[in-house]
Order: structure tokens, then sequence, then C-alpha cells
């Protein structure tokens, strides 16, 4: 404060805060003019002197303010340090928050966030968690969206991919959808190790899951859990298929169920999908051949299968059987099929019991056309990728498979199969 200013007050100055009061008197000396800070503590009068009023009279407010508080520790405090506590301590008071409890806290979070600002963390997670924020699980989330989904009237088929792709996702995460974080997410797809098909087809699935769940607040519309997932190119592969040889040893190694599917598979050409939505009914409804319903198709299209003799041979001990061919969950499906490719030492090939169906049967019947209706493709498909890939003789050796026993596990021995 200047001379001048100074000069006009009227002393001593009284500073009052609630029912504190801190005075400020000025004393005018030879050797200059001096400012004295003084207030009651404890029953003793305590002075201050400073040689310039704008800082004492600072400091007079700060000392008010702490005698109003009752705030005796930071009397004993001095400059800088009484004002910074003083600070401190209006700030969290109106939180109930004792003053070293959020200092603990606040140095916690720093050390969490590693250099990121505190304020823009909290921020953050207001908007992701915080307010019209719901919590969800996630299992129930994924059940109330097929349950939406029906009613909107989705086909089934799409039902059933919704059922098994998010399925998935609830058997890893058991809490509450709010959360999961982007690193969750790719750790999830990291931990599939899928084609980049299946990998795609997962993605659209979780993309629409998440968009469902922000719309019904479960989820912050901010929320981009994919952002790190990106979408991967599906490249044209090359058309593979099993040697006899190498189904023999899948068909010694599997359990009579996922025997009865790799038959299906490997003499009948369906689909894994259309598989797993067969029904014991669709091989009996018509005689010699399996009833493939337009809405158990891929395709969307209905077709007959003729049953082959060895597929018979197969299937006849379970013909009077009811509900599912495959009487388990999907996952349980492919997850046994690799399973018993390791015991069988076969490198198991998606589509590959397809492939090798539409291949030894063209080799048999060369009758592009007829394997086309039979398989639920077109005859340029047919043409294009499967033409010359096995011969007749392979074929004779592939359809001649048949089980040796109706023990629930039969016995194949891939030894006396021409290794071709």
């Amino acid at each position: 404060m200047r001379l001048r200013d100074a000069q006009k007050q009227t002393f001593p100055l009284t500073l009052k805060r609630g029912s504190s009061s801190v005075k400020i008197y000025r004393d005018v000396k030879p050797t200059g003019t001096y400012y004295r800070v003084a207030y009651h503590l404890g029953g003793k009068r305590h002075r201050m002197n400073f040689a310039d009023l704008e800082k004492a009279t600072s400091e007079a407010e700060a000392k008010a303010a702490q005698l109003s508080r009752g705030d005796v520790d930071a009397m004993q405090l001095s400059g800088r340090d009484r004002l910074i506590y003083g600070r401190a301590l209006d700030a969290v008071r109106a939180t109930g928050v004792q003053l070293d409890t959020a200092a603990i806290e606040y140095a916690s979070a720093i050390k969490i966030l590693d250099g990121l600002p505190l304020l823009d963390a909290a921020r953050f997670y207001v908007r992701h968690h915080g307010r019209g924020i719901k919590r969800k699980p996630v299992r129930e989330a994924i059940d109330e969206m097929i349950v939406s989904k029906k009613a909107d009237g989705v086909s089934g088929l799409y039902l059933a991919d919704l059922r098994y792709r998010l399925g998935e996702l609830a058997e890893r995460f058991h809490g509450d959808l709010v959360s999961l974080t982007g690193d969750d997410v790719r750790g999830f797809f990291d931990e599939l190790r899928l084609s980049p098909r299946s990998f795609n087809n997962f993605l659209g699935a979780l993309r629409t899951f998440f968009a469902f769940a922000a719309d019904r607040g479960w989820l912050s519309k901010d929320a981009d859990l994919l952002a790190s997932v990106k979408r991967r190119k599906e490249k044209k592969a090359a058309v593979d298929i099993f040697t006899p040889a190498e189904l023999g040893a899948l068909l010694n190694h599997a359990s009579i169920a996922l025997q009865r599917c790799f038959a299906l598979g490997a003499f009948a050409g369906l689909r894994s999908e259309e598989i797993l939505r067969l029904e014991w009914a669709d091989v009996r409804r018509r005689p010699g051949f399996i009833e493939i319903a337009a809405d158990k198709a891929k395709t969307a299209s209905r077709r007959l299968v003729p049953i082959t003799h060895n597929l018979s041979r197969w299937l006849s001990p379970a013909f009077g059987e009811d509900g599912r061919v495959w009487p388990h969950t999907k996952a349980t499906y492919f997850r046994s099929r690799l399973a018993v490719a390791t015991r069988a030492k076969v490198d198991y090939r998606p589509n590959a019991l397809r492939h090798s169906y539409i291949s030894y049967r063209l080799a048999e019947i060369a009758d592009v056309n007829r394997v086309a209706l039979e398989a639920g493709n077109s005859p340029q498909m047919i043409f294009r990728h499967y033409r010359e890939l096995a011969t007749p003789e392979q074929a004779q050796t592939w359809f001649a498979l048949v089980p040796e026993t109706s023990a629930d596990i039969v016995p194949m021995h891939p030894s006396a199969i021409p290794q071709q």
C-alpha cells in the first residue's frame, strides 16, 4: 500500500471474522513507520511487526479467519504456510472431509493418474459412470437385449448368433457394464483367437450390444469400448480339405455325439450352424434325405441333402431320438472340436469338413449342378473353388468310412486308410 494511502487510515485498524478480531497499530519511529498486528490467543497477547501495511493487513485477515475457525494449530504456522493452510481448510470444509484425508486421497489419485490432470479424470468418470448411468450386470443387459430384439421381429438365426457371441462376453465378465474398459474388451478379442471373418462377426455383435446399452442408460454415450478394436481384413482363403486318414483320426477320438456332427459335415456337407440347429426330426422327415429348413439354412433356402450309405451307418443308432442332434451349447461344440483335433494330432481347419464333402462328392458324381443343390451353393462357386481338389479314388475311400461298433466311442483304424 502506498504511504499516502496508509496515512489516511485511522489506527488502530480492526479486522473482524465472526466474534474474533485482530488489530493493526501504526508505530512511527525515527527509523521508519511500522505496523503491528496484535491478537489474543490462549490468554496471551501476540504481536507481529511489518514494514508494509498491505502485508500486515493480509496477515491480520489470516489470523482473524483462523481465530474464528478455532484453528489454533494453524496459528503456530508462519508466513505463507499459514495462508496456504487456511485456504486448504476453507476448500474442504463444505465436503465434510478432513484436510489430512483429502490430502492423502489427492496424493494417491495423482500417483495413479501418472501425470494426467485429476480434474480431467474426475470429469471423465462422471460422464461415464456418474449421473444418469444405471448399473446393470452384463448378463442381465444381454438378456434384455435379446428380449427386445425378439419383440422387434428379428430372425431366429440372428437371435441365436447374438446369444452365442454375447454369451462368450458374459462368461468372461460378471460385473456391471460400467466396469468394462477398452482394455477389457480388447483382451476379450485377443483371447478368442478368431479368424478375420469370425472376429468381424463378434465385433458387429458387440457394437450392436454396446449401442443398445448406451440407449438404455447402462453405458455412457461417450464411451467407446471398441475404440482400439479394429475390423480385420478378410482374405480369400484357399479351400482346404481333410484327407480320409485325418477324418478317420477325428472320428476315432470323438464322442458319439460329436462323431455324428463330424459325419454330417463330412458326408452331407452341412455347415456348422446348420448342424447346431438340426433336429432328429429333420433327419427322419424325408426318407433318404436330410431336410434343411429355410430357417436353419445360412442362405434361408430350404434344401434336401441325400443321406449317403456310410452316413446312414453313423446316424442310424439315433434315428429314433428327439431334440437337437448336438444337445449341448454352441461354445461347447467348437471347443470340443478343437480338443478332439488336438488329441487326434490333426490340424483342424474351419469349414474343412464341408469343403471336403463338396470336393469328394464332386469327384464321385462329376455333376456340378447336383452338388450345388445338395450343398446349398451356386454352381459357379462349386466349379470355381472345388473342381479338381480330389480324385474319384480318394472320394471312394472318403465315403467308405463307417463305424465298426455301436459303443459310445467308435474306434476307427486310420492305419487301414490309404494316406491320400
